[in-house]
């Protein structure tokens, strides 16, 4: 839900937009803010989100859907440069993610969670990152690329990677991570197309006509591998 240059999938609001280096400049905080990781995150979307900051955005430079926060607050743009302040990629996923109301430079909620983004991150830190989505021709492409994965290999990925949301049923917004019993019914081709380019419209594809939007952050190559996406797949189509 958060990225920095890209969105990617943090503090809670931040969440699915920002990103950040995951560089050890700054130490970890040994307490969260709840607006990163606690009912006050999941409450900057709708009545229904439950997914906050940590769903998505690790705060110690580890890779989560969306890239770390560590690191994010002084970057100089955001969301491959869709967003040109963190308040505005805060609110890109505040809105487009979580289903809430867009903050404003006021809203304590906002200020809570500036202070806990520059907590962690150092201001020598302020090159964005680069949004690189693995973009196919169609889900064809993704069906060639993607099969053949060891499922025995997938289970510990899929735990790590994936069950934060599909394994306890996580709503962003008010659409909730299907389990893992549903998602054996989709091709390897539907499941990777979506792991690589999901999100909020355009989506990751950045095309309106794709197929694939949803609430589900997509991960690009270099925070999901492609041999790791492989045995995903093939452990998520598995029998159970």
């Amino acid at each position: 839900m958060l990225r920095t240059v890209h969105v990617t999938a943090g503090a809670a609001v931040v969440c699915a937009l920002l990103s950040g280096c995951g560089d050890d400049a700054v130490s970890t905080p040994s307490t969260d803010s709840p607006l990163y990781s606690g009912t006050a995150s999941s409450a900057l979307g709708s009545s229904t989100n439950t997914a906050t900051c940590a769903s998505c955005h690790s705060n110690d430079g580890t890779p989560r859907s969306g890239e770390t926060l560590r690191n994010i607050a002084y970057h100089t743009a955001f969301k491959g440069g869709a967003a040109p302040t963190l308040l505005a990629a805060t609110n890109a996923c505040v809105t487009g993610w979580m289903g809430g109301t867009a903050l404003t430079e006021t809203d304590p909620r906002w200020l809570g969670v500036q202070t806990y983004l520059r907590s962690i991150s150092s201001p020598e830190f302020t090159t964005p990152n680069t949004l690189a989505p693995e973009v196919l021709a169609n889900e064809a492409a993704y069906e060639t690329a993607y099969a053949g994965g060891d499922a025995t290999l997938g289970a510990p990925l899929y735990a790590r990677f994936c069950g934060t949301c599909h394994s306890v049923g996580t709503t962003v917004h008010n659409a909730r991570a299907l389990p893992r019993s549903n998602l054996r019914a989709f091709s390897v081709g539907r499941i990777a197309q979506q792991v690589r380019t999901s999100g909020p419209p355009p989506s990751g594809a950045m095309d309106a006509t794709d197929s694939t939007p949803g609430p589900m952050p997509f991960f690009e190559p270099d925070e999901l591998s492609q041999t790791d996406l492989r045995n995903i797949i093939a452990w998520v189509r598995s029998p159970m």
